[in-house]
């Protein structure tokens, strides 16, 4: 085995994970392409860097965060498999995607067309809500942490996207607070404002940082290029955010309005979820400016306590497939927080930006050269992509055209399921359409929830299943509207415990 600190060779065996080759490398450590030690597939290894390997306090977080992020059973994030510290060596094992990331995907191409980078942030913004209801942030979202399988490139097959590196950013996140070491976590330029003044984040720092990313894909410019880290601290903290039109004029301006309201400084000025960012994106471009508006002004907040200290989440149980899972308790302290009241008589005041700015220019001084354990370098790829085995959804090209659903459609539908799982019915009424909104139902599993739609070409409509009762796991539905008065339905989802994609098939018809 290589000494700590030096990159493993191809032939090397980690936990019983033979080396193929090296990914991606970064801040936190390096990522190889593994052979997995007992199934016939390759894995993401990633061995983290030694300085995180000393602390004995990170390794006792490091296990404790790998196993919740393990639960998050997702179409949409890339599953972590398995965890631990071998002697002087700490490494992940995660799903491997054939394809390559975001970040790599604008640097080969420049700009991304509106609508590809739009179905990238959404479906991003599916997996990082799931995370949040199950007690999770992510805390360094960003187009490099954003996987892309191989039709993103190559314009053949599915295009699906998934957000990678859960479970290592909470970890080292509580290993270098201000508090602690004076050092921060996260990739700067992603970084909201409460996050940089030490605040306890909320997952409204996932959606600013899925703001900046949603600039970045448009653009290909990062929302405030700067030359240092203390500049680049102070213009989240008080630059105005800048506009997409100004950098492509042909895009809608209401796209500018969800990003402003998207890259709020304040947190309860932002979108509640990273959903509705994303929904709100999607409108603006199809010309529904109404989801775009930003929020009705708010007083501030009250002024960030700098030295208050993240606490950990509570365990949650793990989340199966369709059929025996254990419900998750929800910890995470809730973005919603964006959609609190205003309290009546409670003066504006511009001491708590003024306090806001002070804390951050702070932190700046404290970091001075950046004294960061940041999550990986925007110059090498993604530690997860690269050949290999991907999975279908039931994802839509991006730039499809957009024909909207005949409205025969709306009704109540039922169908029994086959495939990879069977023995039960689904029932959906499909309440509205252009854009299509649904609830569903799985009787005989005891779960519900409903439908958004993500895209629509013809006769074929793609949305995401969001579960509201039970334990059934979120997943991604295709539907096709057939000549017989029939739906064909499709719902494909990541099965933690079999270790692969899940597909369940329906033929649905009227009630």
């Amino acid at each position: 085995m290589a000494e700590p600190g030096s990159r493993l060779q191809p032939g090397e065996v980690v936990a019983g994970y033979e080396v193929i080759r090296v990914l991606g490398a970064g801040g936190m450590g390096t990522v190889y392409l593994a052979r997995h030690p007992r199934r016939p597939r390759n894995q993401a290894l990633k061995v983290l860097a030694p300085g995180l390997v000393v602390d004995p306090a990170f390794r006792q977080r490091f296990g404790r965060e790998a196993d919740l992020a393990a639960q998050l059973d997702h179409p949409n994030i890339v599953a972590v498999q398995d965890a631990a510290a071998d002697g002087d060596l700490m490494w992940i094992a995660m799903q491997y995607i054939e394809g390559t990331d975001a970040a790599a995907l604008v640097r080969k191409r420049g700009p991304l067309p509106a609508r590809q980078a739009v179905d990238i942030i959404g479906q991003v913004a599916a997996g990082l809500d799931f995370a949040h209801g199950k007690g999770m942030l992510h805390r360094d979202v960003k187009p490099a942490n954003m996987l892309l399988t191989s039709g993103w490139a190559d314009g053949a097959g599915d295009r699906r996207a998934l957000i990678a590196d859960f479970g290592i950013a909470r970890s080292v996140a509580e290993a270098t607070t201000l508090t602690s070491t004076g050092a921060m976590v996260g990739t700067l330029a992603y970084a909201a404002p409460e996050l940089l003044a030490g605040v306890t984040p909320t997952a409204s720092v996932d959606v600013y940082a899925l703001g900046c990313s949603l600039y970045e894909l448009l653009t290909g410019e990062r929302v405030y290029p700067r030359p240092d880290n203390i500049s680049m601290m102070h213009a989240h903290a008080t630059a105005t955010a800048p506009r997409v039109t100004d950098a492509r004029p042909e895009l809608p301006h209401a796209l500018d309005a969800v990003l402003a309201r998207a890259l709020a400084k304040s947190p309860r000025d932002r979108f509640p979820t990273c959903g509705s960012l994303a929904s709100a994106a999607a409108s603006a471009l199809a010309g529904d400016p109404t989801q775009a508006r930003p929020a009705a002004h708010r007083p501030p907040e009250p002024a960030p306590e700098a030295a208050r200290v993240p606490q950990p989440w509570g365990p949650t149980g793990p989340p199966g497939e369709r059929t025996w899972v254990t419900p998750a308790s929800p910890a995470v302290p809730p973005a919603q927080a964006a959609q609190a009241p205003s309290t009546p008589g409670k003066r504006r005041s511009a001491a708590v930006p003024a306090m806001l700015v002070l804390a951050v220019v702070l932190v700046a001084v404290l970091a001075t050269v950046a004294v960061l354990y940041l999550r990986g370098s925007e110059t090498s790829s993604t530690t997860t992509t690269g050949a290999g085995p991907t999975t279908t959804t039931g994802s839509i090209p991006s730039g499809a055209s957009r024909t909207p659903v005949t409205r025969s459609l709306v009704g109540t539908w039922t169908g029994t399921v086959v495939g990879d799982q069977a023995g039960f019915t689904v029932s959906a009424d499909i309440l509205a359409v252009g854009p299509m909104s649904a609830t569903v139902s799985y009787p005989q599993l005891g779960c519900s929830g409903r439908w958004s739609e993500r895209s629509t070409s013809g006769a074929v409509t793609a949305l995401v299943e969001t579960i509201d009762v039970g334990t059934c796991v979120t997943s991604n539905i295709k539907l096709v509207a057939n000549a017989d008065d029939t739906i064909g339905f499709t719902s494909t989802y990541y099965s933690t415990s079999q270790g692969r994609t899940m597909t369940i098939t329906a033929t649905l018809r009227r009630d």
